[in-house]
């Protein structure tokens, strides 16, 4: 090997005792790293924790939703001959359906839902009578 190669040269670097701040700032380094790694993993469970919250709270939406009819303070009353209650989901929960009271749309909340902006909308024209018949007949 030639002498005064790169080789060399890095040899002797690489032999050389690192210097009192080179030290510091690679243990300062990597403990950046380290604690860049924590956070991270915090925020990870963070996240994770809040997922599991809310589908928890949606599980218990679906819950409540499916056993409300059931319940004594449900608005109307499903076991009423003469009477049904149909389940849709989708814009609003129910549509109780009596000959004598007429019809009445039910939408469930558990918690702290709220109406989303469409149900609030179908609720203001129902309350405004904006409701009509339809029968549509194929042949």
């Amino acid at each position: 090997m030639e002498t005064g190669s790169w080789l060399d040269a890095l040899g002797s670097a690489l032999a050389r005792p690192v210097s009192m701040p080179l030290g510091v700032l690679l243990a300062a380094g990597s403990l950046a790293a380290l604690a860049l790694l924590v956070a991270a993993g915090a925020r990870s469970r963070v996240r994770s924790a809040r997922f599991q919250r809310k589908s928890s709270e949606v599980r218990t939406g679906h819950l409540v939703e499916t056993l409300a009819p059931l319940l004594d303070d449900f608005p109307v009353d499903p076991t009423r001959p003469g009477t049904a209650t149909v389940f849709l989901g989708q814009p609003v929960d129910y549509l109780h359906f009596d000959p004598d009271d007429g019809v009445t749309f039910i939408e469930v909340k558990s918690g702290d839902a709220r109406l989303n902006e469409r149900q609030r909308r179908l609720r203001d024209l129902v309350e405004a009578g904006a409701v009509r018949w339809a029968t549509y007949q194929r042949r």
